[in-house]
């Protein structure tokens, strides 16, 4: 296992990628053929199985470390009809809950942005719960009688902060096995301070298309320079990427037009430049570094045919003046729109053609070798559950 690495150092892991990668003049483009069938998108029962035993099972992503940056703060996001409450505590740490006030049933936080406050009060009748999940207070105490408050905490679910992203687990009765994300993965997001960067401003995505497909939408190298011609291709090349697993998690590293052998060095903010690290932390998020900033996606299956995706741009600090600002703008307004009316546009319109049922699979080539990669770790997971 790759140990931590020091701030701007990359692991082992990334740098035996970078070390492999071709010059740019001596791409090979790997020659696969391969298909998937078109049932893994479409078929409900599998969808269902999908739920139970990956989403409910396993560690998922909530949400990054730098949505609730400072103790005492909280935020809601519903993940496959689980309400979650994160919550950072005096303390310092994240928690999650379920959030759902005990008193009759109602959500206790309304806001997927965070908010700064040392108690939650439930908008139905008031009952009041600190950030550690304690019920410390409900009006007309004495129309209760024999409540003791201690019994009546808010329900914890599972919850492991590591590699700046918060994980949970949505079984409160069963803790999914953490070590999967606590290890090669984190070391690997700490080389990019992931922990500490700063939330520059986040969107939601409401998709109509398998969740699945918004995620082949990171694992796919063949459409960058295609569908992404009048926006994100000036940035990218065709690129022979480097790829490899972390348990069921995926690493790759590809070019960029200006990738130079002779100046790898094991220093992240020289290689961002000249390459792009991303990583699927399975299941559900999508990691790209670019030079100025990193962008993640949370990706929150609804039913098997409706998605929602949360979408996060980090940077290393705050912006320093107006003009910066406005750099961060528009380096999030662009990126906005190539995912509402191009990666998300082509995932609906996919998720139409396969449930035409004209299709029985999908055809993959050498530059999708990454969605055969992810659809086989949802298989396994699937075998694994009806052992």
């Amino acid at each position: 296992m790759d140990q931590p690495a020091p701030r701007d150092r990359l692991t082992p892991g990334q740098q035996r990628l970078l070390e492999m990668m071709p010059t740019i003049d001596r791409i090979r483009l790997p020659e696969v053929r391969d298909t998937v069938p078109a049932a893994n998108y479409t078929d409900p029962a599998r969808f269902d199985a999908e739920m139970a035993a990956i989403f409910r099972k396993r560690p998922v992503i909530a949400a990054p470390s730098a949505l609730l940056p400072k103790p005492r703060e909280y935020a809601g996001v519903d993940i496959v009809g689980m309400p979650v409450l994160l919550t950072r505590t005096r303390e310092g740490t994240a928690k999650a809950f379920a959030n759902v006030c005990r008193h009759r049933g109602m959500k206790l936080c309304l806001s997927t942005d965070p908010v700064a406050a040392g108690r939650l009060v439930c908008p139905y009748h008031a009952w009041t719960y600190d950030l550690d999940g304690k019920l410390i207070g409900l009006p007309r105490a004495e129309t209760f009688p024999g409540l003791e408050k201690a019994q009546l905490g808010l329900k914890e679910l599972p919850c492991q902060e590591a590699g700046g992203l918060i994980w949970v687990g949505l079984d409160p009765d069963s803790p999914p096995d953490f070590s999967t994300v606590t290890g090669e993965l984190a070391a690997d997001l700490d080389a990019f301070s992931m922990k500490e960067l700063f939330l520059f401003d986040k969107a939601t995505f409401k998709v109509e298309a398998n969740w699945k497909l918004l995620m082949d939408s990171m694992l796919d190298s063949y459409h960058v320079t295609r569908l992404h011609k009048d926006s994100l291709a000036q940035f990218s090349v065709d690129s022979e990427n480097m790829i490899d697993r972390i348990g069921p998690h995926i690493r790759n590293a590809a070019h960029r037009g200006n990738f130079d052998p002779a100046a790898i060095s094991n220093r992240f903010g020289e290689m961002r430049k000249m390459m792009v690290f991303s990583y699927i932390g399975f299941p559900n998020g999508i990691i790209v570094v670019s030079p100025h900033y990193i962008s993640l996606g949370v990706v929150r299956p609804i039913d098997d045919h409706r998605t929602e995706i949360d979408y996060y741009q980090l940077y290393d600090a705050p912006p320093r003046d107006e003009r910066i600002a406005g750099k961060m703008r528009e380096a999030f307004d662009l990126m906005e729109r190539v995912f509402a009316k191009e990666d998300y546009w082509a995932a609906e319109l996919c998720d139409k053609g396969l449930r035409s049922g004209t299709m029985s699979e999908v055809q993959l080539g050498g530059m999708e070798v990454q969605i055969r990669m992810f659809q086989d770790a949802v298989t396994q997971c699937l075998a694994a559950a009806g052992d």
